[in-house]
């Protein structure tokens, strides 16, 4: 095909993306919408769910958006790929029709995850890397079965996000590991269906065939090209979930090394030749996209979802508040002057979860010191980096050897002083991309891999992190760093005892 052109649609926690890669890599074409949930005033209060044809309708739109701004035609597209948050699913009939479509925030089986747990816990961490279960489908499905018995009754498959987008865009229904792994359904060591432990549940979610990353799995379908302009016939690739493109995107595949997703959330992963478990199920384990990695997960939480919440508290609206944030953190001493945040971010723990004490603590009174706006930012942003320490550090520990290299990337690495804050903290270098859509960037590298531009997706790992820029921690920084390090972990560890 003359043209490498790749359309990629990124369907992440707080926004569904659609971007246009050029054959160089570089990105020609953008479009983005935030997420609306639709109201169900019989479920929980937690409960979240997409109107799935508006969802559908959104896709179509930021495909058309994003094609018209990079100025190409379409007939210069190669190929099309998708990336999705995990645990966001969607449940179809025999038809072909959507029963639920859900968001990775949708919580509405609270309670069928802890009955889940109470009765196969153990087993449910064996066998899908994942604990508490009321993240997951097999808890949802069971939601639905006690709640909703008429559409239980009419489910016929279960897709992940990204994989009902493929099955929208081309007719056919598959999955992939990292995808089906993040939504609960398979047995990661395997990689293969968890049937037996979806029978043991009492619930059922009918196989799907278990793909490969990197491969043309379909083509646009007639269908798809009269709703979206993609021309009919090209082909569609397999990508993953959205951390494990992120990886990808950061040329993170080889065993040992570890990499940072910093958007909504922040999922720390390092790739291992096995799955790794915790003592007690702290921390995550799943699929990474090659068929003899996987990954192990410490995740600090929102950390730009917290640092939107503060921008907009400091900055209101203001369409340019995330740059001045970061003005004001970088003109404010190391250390903050001894103000420190709890805003959200900490050391994974998933056998405590819940409600806790945060906020913002500074010394007092205030008649011997001023704390302003600069102090608050930056007492945030080096919170952000203690907490990504404080994962990094387990994630180390409970695989038993030092992550090689540490890349970061994700939205929160438009913040300068974060990434200059960060590389003090952690005391180590760190490696940034010139551009922070990393998820997308892994998901083009997918369809690259399936076109045959790229031999494998090891090869275009090493192509990404030649465009890596290493940043270098400063020795003085880095050492009084590591006393308020430790200071904040303490401090956390109390708040965390405290109850609420």
């Amino acid at each position: 095909m003359a043209s490498g052109n790749v359309v990629v649609l990124d369907a992440g926690t707080s926004a569904a993306r659609c971007r246009v890669f050029a054959e160089t890599g570089e990105i020609i074409g953008r479009a983005a919408i935030p997420w609306s949930y639709v109201e169900d005033p019989e479920a929980p209060t937690m409960a979240r769910a997409f109107d799935h044809e508006r969802l559908w309708q959104s896709m179509c739109g930021l495909i058309r958006c994003a094609v018209r701004d990079s100025r190409i035609r379409a007939d210069e597209i190669a190929g099309v790929a998708a990336t999705s948050q995990r645990q966001a699913v969607v449940f179809l009939d025999s038809d072909g029709h959507e029963l639920y479509a859900g968001p990775n925030l949708d919580l509405r089986a609270v309670f069928e995850g802890a009955a889940i747990d109470d009765e196969l816990r153990d087993r449910v961490y064996r066998t899908t890397g994942h604990l508490p279960s009321f993240f997951f489908t097999p808890a949802k499905l069971r939601w639905f079965k006690l709640h909703r018995p008429e559409a239980y009754g009419r489910i016929a498959s279960v897709l992940p996000l990204a994989d009902w987008i493929v099955w929208r865009l081309t007719g056919l229904q598959a999955t992939e590991p990292t995808l089906a792994g993040g939504a609960g359904l398979l047995d990661i060591g395997s990689r293969q269906w968890a049937s037996e432990l979806l029978n043991s549940l009492e619930v059922e979610a009918p196989p799907l065939d278990v793909g490969r990353a990197g491969t043309v799995v379909a083509e646009v379908s007639a269908d798809a090209c009269r709703e979206t302009g993609l021309p009919a016939g090209t082909p569609v690739a397999t990508a993953g979930a959205d951390t494990q493109c992120g990886l990808l995107g950061l040329g993170v595949a080889r065993v040992n090394q570890a990499g940072v997703v910093a958007g909504w959330s922040a999922p720390l992963q390092m790739v291992t030749s096995a799955p790794v478990l915790s003592p007690l199920g702290r921390t995550w384990a799943g699929c990474f996209l090659n068929d003899d990695r996987w990954v192990l997960e410490s995740n600090p939480g929102d950390l730009g979802n917290s640092y939107g919440w503060l921008a907009g508290l400091l900055f209101g609206d203001a369409d340019d508040r995330f740059d001045r944030m970061d003005l004001l953190a970088g003109s404010a001493p190391l250390g903050s002057e001894g103000a420190s945040a709890f805003l959200g971010p900490k050391r994974m723990d998933m056998t405590a979860l819940g409600l806790r004490w945060g906020g913002i603590i500074l010394p007092v009174p205030l008649t011997f010191g001023e704390v302003g706006r600069e102090h608050l930012a930056r007492a945030f942003l080096e919170s952000c980096a203690y907490a990504v320490r404080a994962n990094l550090e387990q994630a180390e520990e409970i695989a038993g050897v030092a992550a090689v290299d540490f890349a970061v990337g994700g939205g929160m690495t438009r913040s300068r002083s974060w990434v200059r804050i960060l590389a003090d903290v952690l005391g180590r270098e760190i490696e940034v991309p010139a551009n922070p859509d990393v998820s997308a960037l892994g998901a083009y590298l997918c369809a690259r891999t399936a076109l045959g531009h790229f031999g494998s997706l090891d090869e275009a790992a090493s192509k990404a992190r030649t465009a890596l820029k290493v940043v270098e921690p400063d020795p003085l920084a880095a050492a009084e760093y590591s006393d308020h390090y430790q200071r904040w972990v303490e401090m956390s560890d109390h708040l965390g005892q405290l109850e609420i």
